[in-house]
């Protein structure tokens, strides 16, 4: 998946460091806003499907912030929505 990332506009997130807590899980972070993230994961998720859980600046209400067993072009279009400028 994180090669997949490319697809994303240029520079828009980066991988936050990791901080060893599980290798199944990847924090991506906005170049700028530091508290706009998306960690992805793969605990209970269905093989070859991928866990979204999204972190916004502040509250949204109605958005949700967890998606699951998202295949992975899925997974990358919510990525591209939840990073998009």
């Amino acid at each position: 998946m994180l090669v997949s990332l490319d697809a994303l506009p240029g520079g828009v997130c980066t991988i936050a460091p990791d901080d060893g807590a599980d290798p199944r899980i990847v924090t991506l972070r906005h170049a700028e806003i530091d508290r706009l993230r998306a960690h992805i994961f793969l605990h209970g998720q269905r093989p070859g499907t991928y866990g979204l859980f999204l972190e916004y600046p502040h509250p949204v209400p109605g958005v949700p912030d967890t998606e699951e067993n998202l295949p992975l072009q899925k997974a990358l279009a919510s990525l591209a929505l939840h990073f998009a400028p």
